[in-house]
C-alpha cells in the first residue's frame, strides 16, 4: 500500500513538471504579463485544457471580456494563498452568474484560469480534486472555493515533504536546476495527487505525461528562408508565440 502511495506521488510530480514545461509555464507568463487577454490566447488556453467545446461562440466572447476586465486583475494581484484571495474568487464566480454570462457555476473553468494567472496562489477545483480532498479525510463545510482551498493548503503543508523527497531522490541535477520552484511544484503536484485520490484514472494521467513530454522533446521550429516558422507543436498542448518548452 505504501509503495503504491509513493508511486502515485511520483506520478503526480512527473505530471506537474511535464505539463508545466509543455505549456502551463508559457500560458502563465502570458496571462500575467500581457496588456490584454486576446481571443487567440484565450482560445489556445481553452484548447490546452480541453475546454474549447464547453462554450458557445457568443458566450466565449462575453466570458473573455469578463475574465480580462474583472477576473485577471484580481487574480494577478494575489500575492499569497490566503483566505481572502480564495473568497475573492468565489465573489467573482457569483458576479459572473449575476451578469448572465452563465446560468451555472464557472468554478471549474474559473479556478483553472486563476491558476494560470497566479499558479503559486490558486489551484483548480475540479470534480476529481474535490472528491480527492474528501477521500483523504477532509470534510468541506460547503461547496465554496474558499473551503476547498483552505483544506488544500492544509494538505499542501503535509505534501511538501513528500515532493521534496522525490526531487532529492532524482539526483543533484534535478535539485540544482529545477523545472519550477519547489513551492509551485507542490501546488501543481498536489492538484494531480488529489485528482488521483478522487478517482481520476492513473492511465489517463500517464497519457497526459507522455503527451506533455513528447511536446517538450520536440525540436524547436526551424525558420525557413524569409523568416517564417516551421511546423508548430500540436494544437491543445502547444506553446505561445515566442515561447519555448524549456
Amino acid at each position: 500500500m505504501m509503495r503504491n502511495q509513493r508511486e502515485l506521488d511520483d506520478l503526480s510530480v512527473r505530471a506537474a513538471m511535464a505539463t508545466w514545461r509543455a505549456g502551463e509555464a508559457a500560458f502563465s507568463a502570458e496571462m500575467r504579463a500581457a496588456a490584454a487577454l486576446t481571443p487567440r490566447t484565450f482560445d489556445r488556453w481553452l484548447a490546452f485544457h480541453d475546454l474549447a467545446d464547453r462554450l458557445r461562440p457568443a458566450q466565449r466572447r462575453q466570458l473573455l471580456a469578463f475574465l480580462d476586465d474583472v477576473a485577471r486583475p484580481a487574480f494577478r494581484s494575489a500575492a499569497m494563498p490566503t483566505s481572502e484571495a480564495f473568497a475573492r474568487l468565489d465573489e467573482i464566480n457569483f458576479d459572473a452568474v449575476r451578469a448572465g454570462i452563465t446560468t451555472a457555476s464557472l468554478t471549474g473553468l474559473l479556478t483553472r484560469f486563476a491558476c494560470a494567472c497566479a499558479p503559486a496562489v490558486y489551484a483548480p477545483a475540479t470534480r476529481h480534486a474535490r472528491r480527492g480532498i474528501q477521500a483523504i479525510g477532509y470534510r468541506l463545510p460547503d461547496m465554496s472555493y474558499r473551503s476547498y482551498m483552505l483544506a488544500f493548503m492544509n494538505e499542501h503543508a503535509r505534501f511538501a515533504d513528500r515532493v521534496a523527497t522525490i526531487v532529492l531522490s532524482a539526483g543533484s541535477a534535478a535539485a540544482e536546476r529545477p523545472v519550477m520552484p519547489l513551492d509551485l511544484l507542490v501546488m501543481r503536484a498536489l492538484d494531480r495527487r488529489l485528482m488521483l485520490a478522487g478517482g481520476y484514472p492513473q492511465e489517463w494521467l500517464a497519457a497526459v505525461i507522455a503527451s506533455a513530454e513528447s511536446v517538450v522533446a520536440m525540436p524547436r521550429p526551424v525558420r525557413a528562408a524569409g523568416g517564417s516558422r516551421g511546423v508548430a507543436p500540436p494544437t491543445g498542448h502547444d506553446l505561445l508565440p515566442g515561447e519555448t518548452a524549456g
